[in-house]
């Protein structure tokens, strides 16, 4: 007979309590005096044949005038007989209960046939952490980095004499790849629509993929365009300075040829350089050295909004003169002729979509190459 708690007078035991909980059903229930203070409670059946009839029962203990949950108490419930409930229960320190969160998700997540038994290494299932990726690229680029990490070798925390950008290759997991492999096959679709939008489109997948414009990068940010000084994006590097970004259409035509065979970009190529090149003026001219109050030492990272000389990078057209809305006398924008009309504006850069995806390509052929 299920019994209507919220009309009896009797107060239900945990067991019969935690019975009418609906299985991954959040509860929050008042801790003590203290009206802030709550108990976080879930409930979850076993799946086992030979632990039917249990139930588990989470509780969290948050505590409002420490702001923090202080610990996890777990509880198992096993109906013996259709009146007895036994019950078992022990209680885990909150930071031991995010280590064995943790430890849970690292085994649904891992790829357990990669594993090697004893110490640890790094394998095909594990994802490494981006930041730690970054550390581990910029100490393997310098001498005394690569020395520091090589004494790790020695000292035996790692499992093999494999050579730093090893190291890294295998640090990046199987699943990275594929994901970003997938992404530049998604970017390629993305181009190729006739209708693509600048903004909601390929500036949102730029945003979202950073890295398709080289290890270098680290992060890409948008702001809305539209005055001096402020261009399309800023590509934050891993060495704290930043470039800017300025993105037009991938349908966009580059170069033309006249009647007396000269090569000469377009007049909309002129007008995105001549936008890419204003933002560049703003910034060198308008740069302020910033210094930290406390000591007068200079500020070396870029705060956002001011750059210290930074690279312009305009993305725009396809290389094939067959992928853009061009004319008669439009030509390709092969690597080649591109650098023969664009080698003269200094620290511009111009890339074509498709040099983009090649660099990204490449990029991860680096990575995976034996």
């Amino acid at each position: 007979m299920n019994i209507d708690w919220s009309q009896s007078k009797k107060t239900p035991s945990d067991a019969e309590f935690t019975s009418l909980q609906k299985e991954g059903e959040i509860k929050i229930s008042p801790f003590g005096k203290d009206p802030n203070s709550k108990y976080i409670s879930t409930v979850s059946d076993s799946e086992f044949i030979l632990e039917e009839n249990s139930r588990y029962k989470y509780l969290a203990t948050y505590i409002s005038n420490k702001d923090q949950i202080i610990g996890i108490n777990l509880k198992k419930f096993k109906k013996e007989d259709k009146q007895s409930v036994q019950e078992t229960s022990f209680n885990l320190p909150f930071k031991q209960a995010g280590s064995l969160t943790n430890f849970l998700k690292f085994l649904q997540d891992v790829n357990l046939v990669t594993l090697a038994t004893g110490k640890f290494i790094l394998a095909d299932g594990l994802n490494l952490d981006p930041e730690l990726y970054e550390k581990l690229v910029t100490l393997s680029g310098d001498i005394k980095g690569k020395e520091a990490l090589l004494k790790l070798f020695e000292s035996g925390y790692l499992t093999n004499e494999l050579d730093i950008p090893d190291l890294i290759k295998r640090g990046l997991s199987q699943t990275k790849i594929d994901e970003k492999t997938k992404a530049i096959k998604e970017f390629e679709n993305l181009i190729e629509k006739p209708d693509v939008k600048e903004v909601s489109e390929i500036q949102d997948f730029l945003k979202r993929n950073p890295w398709i414009f080289g290890p270098e990068y680290k992060r890409l940010d948008f702001r809305d365009a539209g005055y001096a000084g402020n261009p399309d994006g800023r590509l934050l590097r891993i060495d704290g300075l930043s470039d800017i970004l300025e993105v037009k259409l991938p349908a966009e035509e580059l170069l033309r040829i006249d009647a007396s065979n000269r090569q000469f970009i377009t007049p909309k190529l002129a007008e995105a350089l001549g936008q890419l090149t204003g933002y560049l003026e703003y910034y060198y001219s308008e740069y302020s050295q910033e210094r930290k109050d406390e000591t007068g030492e200079e500020i070396l990272i870029d705060n956002y909004g001011k750059y210290y000389k930074p690279k312009g990078i305009l993305l725009i057209g396809r290389r094939g003169k067959e992928m853009v809305n061009g004319k008669s006398t439009t030509i390709s924008a092969e690597p080649k002729n591109m650098r023969r009309l664009l080698s003269y504006f200094h620290w511009v850069e111009v890339l074509t979509y498709d040099d983009l995806i090649e660099r990204a390509r490449n990029g991860l052929s680096n990575l995976t190459a034996k």
